[in-house]
């Protein structure tokens, strides 16, 4: 069995590639609209052994578009895909070519070098946002090319663990391809005549190490969304071989007038639990890739390296959700592994082994871990925990209060990205946190925290995006673009962005909570000029992220975004804001009691964080444990 498997995959070897593409020849069904909907022609005898010269006849697809494109076609240039069933299966095949393989280079991270993947929604649901039951990822990587076990597919994606695919992956004359079978029964359909399910499909390229290639087929994903929102993939509809009739694509549902929302209708408070337990599992207790649980906060996504925002973020969640346990373990785990002994602060990276990847501070964590801190103190004060043995957490917040301003401030009034760099000619506003910078100096019995208020909200407000409550991610102290500067040190511009990206983000938040928690009204007039901004967009560009002038960069709503403009909305006082945006928040979260997390997946650490914090708004449970004079 074994030398025939082998046999067979030789066959598929010297297959060419260009079997699959169809000249407007003799096709077995009609091929639908490229971009929009397919015809999947049953039944086909199709056999899985790689070779795709069963495939004749049926509809083929080149796709060249999506958001990163190659200048070379032989170097991941195009994929062309095809599907088709019997009564018992459906089958799936693409292919790519690919004069340079890049396979088994990232981990279990195969989307981040050459993968095919093919996406499914039989849920029931084709507008769905986000990933639910019936609606699965499947990223298959080159890195099994020559596995000659049908059922020994190395499957990553959203749900790919969840549905049993096999198939064999081979080589071609010009790159590479795979051919796939999902049964039927576990997609709990049949095959009968204009049967429509959602279907997309996409292809990632890499040529020397990291993706540089990505081909999208559904032209409703214009930004890399479908891994995230099922709702923009295109359609496939089963067409019986003979019929003459032909099924079309549903319409989208009418759209629905105002939304009715009372927020007391859910139990945001168990949701705010769930995901709790949810990241600690996927982040911090997860075994061997979190370093056999070595303490810190883990992101799968840069290869589980940990970095020291995680550590902030964690140590908040832990002492708002009361959970002192977990708050020790990361606690101690950063003073083992991340702590810089010379300034009192911390190093900003190391990797699952406990190695330092990024020396030097990130300003941001450092305040989240001091704020955290300062409520460990007070929660032993109320008698809920007890005292850390060897570095009392009052204690230690003063110290880092002090290194923080005093390696991290400059001029006593404008803050530094890091200890090691920055200054009046780049700063970063997402690190700006005045309600953080209040409880210093009421907790230290100080004042020279004012004058880092006033100056921050100074630059905010004369920044582009002022007058629309949107912030850049990268600005100088007189909030223009910061290009001059990292032109001249050598930073990628990409890395000084002055679009609203994933760092400002934040800043709904860090600004909100000063409205929320200490009513100034800068703060509040910032989260009202942003409430307006999000009121005025029209529905398809709503809670997105944008750049300075308001143009949406992304082309759909995620977790993250929606949960950090939840804040603003909040603070403004937008009753119908807040409502709107928490019906999203909770749609997001539909999964987030059963498989503890928010969307549709977890491999995005950052995602879950800024989710959990406006969740945790909602539920009460993000809140000034500090008690005020």
């Amino acid at each position: 069995m074994k030398r025939l498997l082998v046999c067979l995959i030789i066959v598929a070897l010297l297959a060419p590639a260009a079997v699959l593409a169809q000249d407007g020849g003799d096709l077995l069904v009609p091929p639908g609209e490229s971009g929009e909907y397919i015809y999947i022609p049953f039944p086909v005898a199709i056999t899985l052994d790689g070779d795709v010269s069963e495939w004749e006849g049926v509809p083929a697809f080149t796709v060249t578009k999506g958001p990163n494109t190659s200048s070379d076609p032989a170097e991941n240039g195009s994929f062309t895909f095809a599907a088709a069933a019997d009564a018992e299966k459906l089958y799936i095949t693409m292919s790519m070519p690919d004069k340079t393989i890049i396979a088994g280079q990232h981990g279990q991270d195969f989307w981040n070098e050459d993968s095919l993947e093919f996406f499914l929604n039989v849920s029931g649901d084709l507008y769905s946002p986000v990933f639910r039951d019936g609606i699965y990822q499947i990223n298959i990587n080159a890195a099994d090319i020559g596995n000659t076990d049908p059922d020994g597919l190395t499957l990553t994606g959203v749900r790919s663990g969840t549905l049993p695919v096999s198939g064999f992956v081979f080589e071609t004359a010009n790159g590479w391809g795979f051919e796939a079978a999902v049964p039927l029964a576990a997609l709990n359909i049949e095959a009968a005549h204009g049967a429509e399910i959602g279907f997309q499909t996409q292809a990632n390229g890499a040529s020397i190490q990291d993706r540089n290639v990505q081909l999208v087929w559904s032209n409703a994903d214009t930004n890399n969304a479908s891994y995230q929102n099922p709702g923009v993939f295109g359609r496939a509809i089963f067409f019986e071989i003979g019929q003459t009739d032909l099924p079309l694509p549903s319409a989208p549902p009418e759209p629905e007038g105002p939304i009715q929302f009372d927020m007391g209708d859910i139990n945001w408070k168990e949701m705010v639990r769930a995901t709790w337990e949810g990241y600690k599992a996927n982040y911090i207790t997860c075994g061997e890739a979190c370093g056999g649980n070595l303490g810190l906060v883990f992101d799968p996504n840069i290869g589980y390296q940990a970095v020291s925002e995680g550590v902030g973020y964690g140590l908040l969640m832990a002492v708002m959700m009361d959970d002192q346990p977990t708050f020790d373990t990361i606690y101690d785990a950063a003073h083992a592994i991340m702590l810089d002994a010379n300034t009192g602060l911390f190093h900003w990276r190391v990797d699952n082994t406990g190695a330092i990847t990024g020396s030097g501070s990130a300003t941001d964590a450092e305040e989240d871990i001091a704020l955290a801190l300062i409520f460990a103190q007070q929660r032993v004060a109320q008698g809920a925990w007890t005292q850390h043995e060897t570095r009392p957490y009052g204690d230690r917040a003063n110290e880092l209060i002090d290194a923080i301003y005093t390696y991290e401030v400059i001029e006593g009034r404008y803050l530094k990205p890091g200890n090691e760099w920055g200054g009046r000619e780049i700063i970063n506003l997402s690190y700006f946190a005045p309600a953080w910078y209040r409880i210093f100096d009421q907790f230290q019995g100080t004042e020279r925290w004012r004058l880092v208020i006033t100056y921050g909200y100074r630059t905010l407000f004369v920044t582009e995006g002022a007058s629309r409550g949107l912030a850049p991610d990268w600005s100088t102290v007189e909030g223009e673009p910061a290009f001059e500067y990292c032109d001249r040190v050598g930073r990628p511009r990409e890395q000084c962005s002055y679009d609203m990206g994933y760092d400002a983000i934040r800043v709904p938040w860090r600004i909100g909570l000063d409205c929320l928690w200490f009513q100034d009204q800068r703060a509040c007039q910032w989260s009202q000029r942003t409430a307006q901004f999000l009121n005025d967009l029209p529905p398809e560009d709503f809670a997105l992220m944008y750049d300075i002038s308001g143009t949406p960069t992304i082309g759909t709503p995620t977790e993250l975004t929606i949960g950090m403009w939840l804040v603003a909305a909040l603070a403004s006082g937008d009753g119908d804001l807040q409502a709107r945006l928490a019906q999203m928040l909770y749609t997001y979260g539909s999964s987030a009691e059963s498989e503890g997390y928010w969307g549709g997946s977890a491999q995005y650490y950052f995602n879950q964080s800024l989710a959990w914090f406006g969740a945790a708004l909602l539920s009460g449970d993000f809140q000034n444990l500090y008690p005020q004079p």
